[in-house]
């Protein structure tokens, strides 16, 4: 079945250009191209696409308003930002509606790139109610605690990069959030950025400020006040997580930027829970059954965010890592670990006898399953008061 993509912008010579440079792609996509917000939503309101390509600045509806709409309307619908006008409102104002941005004029290739990514990802969904349950996410909520301290940051002149860096780098949803935004074309990174530390650098703190008071790239969440679960424990769980896959990663004698990539992987491995739980707060679906989907939830979140396959990869598998497509213990093997790992040391230090088994002879169709002595150690040199995120 070919890939539905509905095309807008104002201007009849870039919709016209447009048609010309994808005429080959008719085999694989069945594309119709419209001039303004308006006719988008009378088109969708007749026939549906997988993916909705808009332009910015339009006079009428800009892109900012369509895509909102697509979102309330039609949240299954992959959102793409294709726009040359870098004014920062504009992009900042697109932060919660689209999903993808990238700039104007764009090279074919990127754009073909973007698309074939977003129906790659939608193979990791098991329904379509998954697909609609993260086309409604614009970002990820914080614990209450992360978000007031990052605005108390935010709103004071005397701090610093490094002082916004080392709250965002403890909280997965915002270290998701400036991630995003950090990697699309519009801030023009030459290389992608993997670390939070970094991506607060790049941005510095004015643009931070105007993204956190201004445009609410960060949110507190509703979902604490779902029964049995909590913001916080998920967080802190994460945070534990993201500092054993960095130490496994180093065990392992892996090059820095492994464990750095390993500790980012741990730290955003359970968001797929935060996107049920905020759907969960605001609808009173069932958290039990739907939390079985964490995984590919997660991954696909991520992977419309633009972020590495590896990354998304290994969120989606954490679970079960003899299903990812890498060889050898990999990094789907290190979060894994690292995830099952930190619940058992957890469940030891509430003195609870609940197993929390690794995936059956995972470990032993690799032949490592005597290195979980050494693991173990260096889980354990984390309980030290040197050990920081």
């Amino acid at each position: 079945m070919s890939t539905r993509i509905l095309f807008v912008d104002d201007e009849p010579n870039v919709l016209q250009a447009m048609q010309r440079t994808l005429h080959g792609m008719r085999g694989e996509w069945s594309m119709k191209f419209v001039s303004s917000g308006a006719a988008a939503l009378e088109s969708l309101a007749k026939s549906p696409v997988d993916v909705i390509v808009s332009d910015m600045r339009m006079p009428g509806m800009d892109g900012w308003q369509l895509l909102a709409e697509v979102k309330n309307l039609y949240p299954q619908t992959v959102r793409l930002v294709l726009s040359g006008y870098a004014d920062p409102d504009s992009i900042m104002r697109s932060v919660g509606t689209a999903q993808i941005y990238l700039a104007k004029p764009s090279d074919v290739g990127a754009l073909k790139a973007a698309i074939a990514q977003t129906q790659t990802l939608k193979g990791l969904l098991s329904s379509e109610l998954l697909a609609e349950l993260v086309g409604e996410v614009g970002s990820l909520p914080s614990p209450p605690q992360a978000f007031q301290e990052i605005m108390a940051c935010i709103q004071n002149p005397a701090a610093s990069v490094a002082d916004a860096s080392r709250i965002i780098v403890r909280d997965a949803a915002m270290t998701a959030n400036i991630m995003k935004l950090v990697n699309s074309a519009f801030f023009g990174a030459r290389h992608a950025v993997v670390s939070a530390e970094r991506a607060v650098t790049y941005l510095g703190l004015n643009t931070l400020g105007a993204l956190v008071l201004g445009h609410g790239v960060f949110q507190s969440s509703a979902a604490s006040k779902i029964a049995g679960f909590s913001l916080e424990a998920l967080w802190k769980h994460s945070q534990q997580t993201a500092l054993a896959a960095r130490a496994i990663a180093l065990a392992e004698k892996l090059p820095a930027a492994k464990a750095e990539e390993a500790f980012l992987a741990g730290l955003l491995h359970d968001v797929g829970k935060v996107v049920i739980a905020t759907r969960v707060a605001s609808t009173g679906d069932n958290f039990a059954q739907m939390e079985l989907h964490h995984g590919e939830v997660g991954a696909y979140l991520l992977g419309l965010w633009g972020f590495p396959n590896s990354i998304v990869e290994a969120v989606a598998f954490h679970h079960v890592p003899g299903r990812a497509s890498t060889t050898g213990l990999g990094l789907p093997g290190i979060i894994h670990l690292a995830d099952r790992l930190t619940h058992e040391r957890g469940a030891a230090a509430r003195s609870e006898s609940t197993a929390f088994g690794l995936e059956p002879g995972f470990l032993e169709n690799l032949g490592l399953e005597n290195r979980l002595p050494q693991w173990h150690a260096a889980l354990a040199a984390l309980d030290s008061p040197r050990a920081v995120l």
